[in-house]
């Protein structure tokens, strides 16, 4: 194959980040406010953080256009012009981010509540698959170091729950103004 090709199949491969992340959400907003409204009292009193959260169907849905709108703009800038070090590493690190998304409350969850929480489905069969075959693709083709690749995965745990919790007050600040 030549190397336009190998770019061009590359690229799809990285536009999949958010439309697999757009799917993950579709089946958070289809599920999570009954879910929320049925289990949050049960959140509150297992996990802690929980506590100081509130939440309503309105916020839910700003946060989830949130976390499907900017990680679209983020690949998308990135895809943009010469492909580069910088923003691959970039769209793994928001790769990062959407896997351990996946680990965290969705599969954690399965075992911590015993239970099926929203976004589960998606997390098992697309989020965690993608981000280990995206990570194993780009090593392979040698696109970045593997340090950066392992690097990137480092960074990605440790921006999810900051990041997670500034989507949720940037969301609940927006339902203030609806």
């Amino acid at each position: 194959m030549s190397k336009s090709g190998d770019k061009n199949d590359f690229q799809k491969l990285l536009w999949s980040i958010p439309i697999i992340l757009f799917i993950h959400n579709l089946e958070e907003a289809l599920t999570m406010p009954q879910w929320m409204l049925t289990h949050f009292p049960m959140l509150r009193t297992t996990i802690p953080f929980f506590e100081h959260l509130q939440f309503s169907v309105t916020q839910l849905y700003a946060s989830l256009f949130l976390v499907t709108l900017i990680p679209f703009l983020v690949t998308f800038f990135c895809l943009r012009g010469e492909r580069t070090t910088e923003k691959i590493s970039i769209l793994l690190v928001l790769q990062a981010i959407i896997f351990w998304n996946a680990l965290v409350p969705h599969i954690s969850g399965l075992f911590v509540l015993e239970m099926y929480n929203p976004g589960t489905i998606t997390a098992v069969l697309l989020n965690v698959p993608f981000s280990i075959y995206l990570y194993r693709r780009v090593k392979q083709e040698e696109l970045i170091p593997k340090n950066t690749i392992r690097n990137c995965i480092f960074i990605g745990l440790a921006a999810y729950l900051p990041i997670v919790y500034l989507n949720h007050l940037v969301a609940q600040t927006i339902t203030l103004f609806i």
